[in-house]
């Protein structure tokens, strides 16, 4: 691993192919850039885990590019953080491959929609109050039921999270019946909480 801090608040790591590249923005704000060969559920490993640090993860842009690259773009907010987010090593975390959060999760209304970007995909769209760990708990049940998404757009305003995610199987095809049935369900019952 090769790390680099930088005197204009930002530090640069890579590991392999991997790498990221994290900037202070404002006290208590931070944007991450990061980028790699990621597999599976690496957003949603890396989400759990920065959510365990108190992390909050406000913005996010992140894409599959043709060549199987992630190239992704994140906004953090914590406050009183025990660790530095410049000192985190973003990369490791999306290389973990261990998952473990209770994959619960509220949401006000969603739309799944058969997408065909990416040979088939399913565009699922949502809009929940913003809670620490909502995105990683939802990744996390996408991935239990062989989910992964190849492109993300979430955004945070006023406390409300819009999520936008592009899903395929987790090897890479368009999901299934199957699949859609079960995200829809799941999606069902997490609308029924209150």
């Amino acid at each position: 691993m090769n790390r680099i801090s930088r005197t204009d608040g930002s530090a640069f790591t890579r590991r392999g192919e991997a790498w990221s590249e994290a900037t202070e923005l404002a006290p208590s704000s931070f944007r991450v850039r990061l980028g790699g060969p990621f597999r599976g559920a690496w957003l949603a490993t890396l989400s759990c885990r920065l959510a365990e640090q108190q992390i909050s993860i406000d913005h996010v842009h992140a894409r599959l590019t043709a060549d199987d690259i992630w190239i992704a773009e994140l906004h953090l907010l914590g406050v009183g953080l025990a660790n530095d987010p410049l000192g985190i090593d973003y990369a490791a975390l999306a290389e973990e491959t261990d998952i473990s959060t209770k994959p619960v999760f509220v949401i006000d209304t969603y739309r799944l929609l058969e997408s065909r970007d990416y040979c088939g995909t399913l565009m699922l769209t949502l809009e929940a109050p913003d809670s620490l760990g909502l995105l990683g708990s939802l990744l996390t049940r996408l991935a239990l039921l062989g989910l992964v998404p190849v492109e993300l757009h979430i955004e945070t305003k006023a406390g409300r999270a819009y999520d936008s995610l592009w899903l395929c199987a987790a090897g890479g095809g368009p999901p299934t019946n199957d699949a859609r049935d079960a995200v829809a369900q799941v999606l069902d019952r997490s609308c029924n909480i209150r």
